[in-house]
């Protein structure tokens, strides 16, 4: 009995160590989950930058023309977290009919009206993006300071500055806030 109990222990005490370290898995907040569908029941006029002409998911997609500098935004505010997050994780996919994307970027901003400096941060699509006409998904993670506010808006838009560069697709995109 004594030697059944000599060899099990150490399993024993093993499981034991495993089981105090486990830590509970990340949580995200979802500050922004578009596949760009949404705008199909409105029964207005889509707007300008959705097409159909390329799509991930569904049937519409993000386009950015060239010539145009940038795409339309989106705006929310923090708070839609139940805590404030330490980072956020930009991510989706990106069709580019050819490397002409140039410096074609997806940008978040935090805007802090004044209070302090606002946080931008771009996502390079050149940088990910190396296979062209087939969907690449992409991502970035963020580190936020810690003096944001919960009342801090959050703003992602696709920014073409250089605007000889080629039509890009953007589609599933989604923010999250990480702690």
């Amino acid at each position: 009995m004594a030697t059944l109990f000599r060899r099990q222990l150490p399993a024993v005490v093993a499981l034991l160590l495993l089981a105090g370290c486990s830590t509970p898995p990340p949580t995200a907040c979802v500050l922004l989950d578009t596949d760009f569908e949404q705008f199909d029941a409105w029964g207005v006029p889509a707007p300008p930058f959705l097409t159909s002409d390329q799509a991930h998911s569904g049937r519409f997609s993000y386009r950015i023309l060239p010539g145009a500098e940038y795409g339309g935004s989106y705006l929310t505010k923090l708070d839609k977290c139940a805590t404030l997050p330490r980072k956020l994780r930009v991510s989706g996919w990106v069709y580019a009919p050819s490397g002409r994307i140039r410096t074609t970027s997806i940008v978040v901003q935090v805007v802090c009206h004044g209070r302090r400096p606002d946080v931008w941060e771009a996502l390079d699509v050149s940088e990910k993006v190396k296979r062209y006409q087939v969907w690449v998904p992409v991502q970035k993670y963020i580190r936020l300071p810690a003096d944001l506010d919960p009342s801090d808006e959050v703003k992602v838009y696709v920014w073409h500055p250089d605007l000889t560069g080629e039509a890009a697709f953007f589609d599933d995109i989604k923010l999250e806030g990480w702690q």
